[in-house]
Order: C-alpha cells, then structure tokens, then sequence
C-alpha cells in the first residue's frame, strides 16, 4: 500500500484526499496544526491518519513524516514549500505542490535530478490546467504547421453567475491571504512585441474588459510575469502574450480602493483591544472618528459620497461602530475578517472556474482565432469548482508519479506531454473540460 502525506487542510485540500483513499486505496496521512479539520477531511476512513504539526522550527517532525511515506503533496504556504522540498530530498521521496517555483525550488532542480526524485510544481487550476491547455492547444498547432502569433490566457475562480450576490462580484474560494498577496504581485506581459511591466502598486490600474464567447463580459488584469512561460511554451516571435485573471466587473477599482486605504498592509500590527471598525477606518486616514467617516473616506479616495466604492466599503463594515474581535493584527488581518465572514459562500452555493486560452495562428494561406474554453460550477452542499480544480489535477499528477508514468525528475511544471495529457484526460472523465472553436480571420 501507497503511503503519501498531506501537508495542509486549506479550502482545496478534500478532493485531493478522497481521491488518494477512495480511488486509490492510498493510506494517507494529513499533517497539520488544525486536527478538528483534519478530523473533516479524513471523515473516519481508515486508510486517513491525522498528524498534528505545527510547522515551527527546527521542523524535525516534518523529516519524520517525509522519511515514512511514498509522496509528499504540500498545500501550506508557498513560502514553505522549499523547507519541505528539502526533506524531501534527504529521504529520496517524491514531492507534489500546486504553486508556482520560486527561485528558491528552481535553485534545487540538479539536487533533485541527482536523487532522482520529482518535484512537481504548478499542478492546480491556475497555474496547472492553465499551462495543461495551453501546451495542447500549442503542440497541436505546431504537428498542424501553424505559427502563434499572439497568445493570451485567463484564468478565475468567481461566484457563478446566479450567486455573484455581493457587491464585491467575489467570494473566498481559495486562501484569502493568498488573495491579497497575489494583489500586491507586480506584473509583465507582451502586447503588440513590447514588453509591459506593471508594479504590484498599479496592478489593478492595468486592468480592462474582456468578452468571452458564451459566458459574456470579464474584467481582467495580468498575472505575475507572464514572460516566463513564453520559453516554456516554446514560443518564438510573439507579438502578444498574456496570462490575466477574470473577476466579474468592478472588483479592479474595489481592490484599489483597499490598497489606496492601506487595507492590504500586512506588515505592522496594531492594538486592536476595544477598538472599532469605524475608529480603525479614521486611523488609516489621520482623522477624528467623530468626523463624517463616509465623506472623510470620500475626500481621500476622491469620489462622491455616493459611489459604488464607498457603498462597498459600508457593506463590508468598515464604517460601523462594532468593536474589532482581535485583540492585535494588521490591517490586512482586520480586512481579512470582514471578508471572511461577509464574502464567503454559503452551503447550498456555488462558485464557477473559468480557463480560457487563445491563440492567434498563422498558417501559409490563411489566419485563424483557436479558442479552449472550461468553465464547471461547483456542487451545492459539496465540494467547490475550485477545490476540484486545484486538488484533482495534484492528485491524478501524484497517482501517475506513484505508477511509474511520469519518469523526468527535478523540479517540473506541467508541461511537457507525459504530464498533461494523461491529467486532462481524466480531469475531463471529471467534468473538467475544455471546448474548442477554430474561427478563420
């Protein structure tokens, strides 16, 4: 029996673990400092085992779990996927992770090469199907004699369209502090063969509209350093090439706001005791809380009083009396908890993945628009699109290191055709699919 371990019971982890127990009979061990919710994920299977792990220095339990197991899949912060990418290497056992490669994990590709190990990376949604279509989409034009000229891929995960019921357009699907970090992360991308660098201050300045066939009107703002994956992809002489996610409109100028109110600092931590969502406001623009709080935020963000921005604002409940229930934190942590409790998806709701790939090719008489598309809702009362969506692809990726099919080793993406094909296949006996159109222009 396959023994592989768990680390994290994040939002997307339960998929992940009811495929390796209930498809695969793999006796699992999920690690983390939250046992009650490890006591969830497992829900009393046998083949479940929970480890209470705190991930604190000097990490000595993290080796006695790694040397024990066939495979270790990491779904805690990505700034410790490194620390146990370094265990993994001492005890020789394969390792699976949904983010993207640091400099840090890209530094230890010879190390892994040399024990002759995997350490797969970027293997969820978004990055994972995102870079999985896109190799198909771009292999096959190449077997087809084509020529990509411009290349621009979407990826979200937003309230489906029937739940989209804040005023945000959003909701938690994914870790929320992920969220926020992911908004500060400045960006770069190719439009019309110039290079386009956007700091992680003015990321959501460079946003704009976006129309997708069938599924109607996105807004989108690039994702991280685009001009990473141009080699990867095995692209030459690209005029345009992006990668951007989708929010339904109006959440760009939501998100600025925030970080224009300093909501989204997480480096400071205040004294929260007593204090109220309306005093705390005050305090981020130096004034006296018995002043207008609406028209005080107003002035500083430069809007009416009656804007969307300032409604939204209210909504949350960053203007009301109420006393902040933590004691200390950022003001990233007080935001943090309004949305947590305000922008979350009730039981019986559903969120809504979308992928969606396009490739302009040029052949010898002709142009033509390639167009992949996937967009699946997640169940009521079940697992979400987006948990499916991260969790299965690691899962199937970690069965087939397991097997023997994926043979590579050191630090790996997704990109080459043992690993995708085989993954999308069964994705789309999962229901994750992508549809096609070819459109001559």
């Amino acid at each position: 029996m396959k023994r592989v371990l768990v680390l994290g019971t994040g939002y997307v982890v339960k998929p992940l673990v009811d495929y390796f127990i209930d498809k695969c009979k793999y006796e699992v061990l999920v690690a983390s400092r939250d046992n009650n919710h490890s006591g969830l994920i497992i829900a009393g299977r046998a083949l479940g085992k929970r480890v209470l792990w705190n991930a604190t220095p000097p990490y000595n339990e993290l080796g006695e779990m790694v040397k024990d197991v066939d495979l270790v899949v990491s779904m805690i912060p990505p700034n410790m996927h490194v620390i146990v990418a370094k265990a993994c290497l001492k005890y020789g056992i394969n390792m699976v992770t949904t983010s993207y490669i640091s400099p840090e994990m890209k530094a230890l590709d010879e190390n892994a090469k040399k024990a002759g190990i995997i350490i797969l990376n970027e293997i969820g949604e978004d990055p994972g199907i995102d870079h999985m279509g896109a190799m198909q989409m771009i292999n096959q034009v190449n077997e087809e004699g084509g020529k990509i000229k411009s290349f621009k891929s979407y990826g979200s995960g937003i309230p489906s369209f029937e739940h989209n019921n804040n005023p945000y357009g959003y909701k938690f699907s994914w870790s929320p502090r992920g969220l926020l970090t992911a908004a500060q992360t400045p960006a770069v991308y190719i439009q019309n063969g110039q290079k386009i660098e956007v700091s992680g201050e003015d990321l959501f300045e460079s946003s704009w509209l976006v129309d997708i066939e069938g599924l109607g009107t996105f807004e989108t703002y690039p994702n991280r350093d685009s001009t990473n994956y141009i080699k990867d992809y095995g692209l030459k002489d690209i005029t345009d090439f992006y990668r951007g996610l989708l929010r339904h409109p109006g959440y760009c100028n939501s998100i600025q706001s925030m970080k224009d109110l300093n909501l989204l600092s997480d480096e400071k931590s205040h004294n929260l005791q007593g204090v109220t969502y309306k005093q705390f406001t005050a305090s981020l623009i130096g004034i006296n809380e018995n002043i207008d709080i609406r028209q005080a935020v107003s002035d500083k963000l430069n809007l009416k009083v009656s804007s969307d921005i300032i409604k939204q604002l209210q909504w949350l409940g960053l203007f009301d009396d109420a006393q902040i229930p933590i004691s200390k934190g950022t003001n990233a942590d007080v935001l943090l908890g309004l949305m947590q409790e305000k922008m979350a998806y009730k039981d019986h709701e559903k969120d809504m993945i979308i992928i969606h790939n396009e490739a302009i090719v040029e052949f010898d008489n002709r142009m033509e628009k390639r167009i992949a598309t996937m967009k699946v809702e997640g169940r009521p009362y079940g697992h979400s699109a987006m948990s499916r969506a991260v969790g299965l692809p690691a899962a199937i990726a970690s069965r087939l290191i397991l097997e023997g099919a994926i043979r590579s080793k050191g630090i790996l993406k997704p990109i080459t055709k043992e690993i995708y094909k085989p993954v999308l296949a069964e994705l789309a006996e999962n229901g994750y699919k992508f549809e096609y159109k070819t459109q001559v222009i």
